[in-house]
């Protein structure tokens, strides 16, 4: 409970202590839960989605099929060129 005789300042102090106390906790945290993780596994997967995609661009038809990054229509040479 708050006390009526508290500035408002300590108050304010007190508050954002707690804060960057939750603050640190939480980032703490975080960091032990990305520490844990099996990096290799999760990389593998990324890397088995990424084949699979390609494969299916692949197998489907073209009008079904995606534009790659960076490329360009190839354009006819024209018969004349003047």
């Amino acid at each position: 409970m708050i006390q009526q005789d508290l500035p408002w300042r300590a108050l304010f102090f007190c508050i954002l202590n707690n804060m960057k106390e939750l603050v640190q906790k939480f980032y703490k945290h975080t960091l032990d839960y990305l520490k844990s993780l099996n990096w290799i596994v999760l990389l593998g997967i990324a890397v088995f989605c990424i084949v699979l995609a390609i494969v299916n661009n692949v197998r489907v038809s073209d009008d079904k099929s995606v534009d790659w990054i960076g490329t360009q229509d190839v354009m006819e040479k024209p018969a004349d060129i003047l």
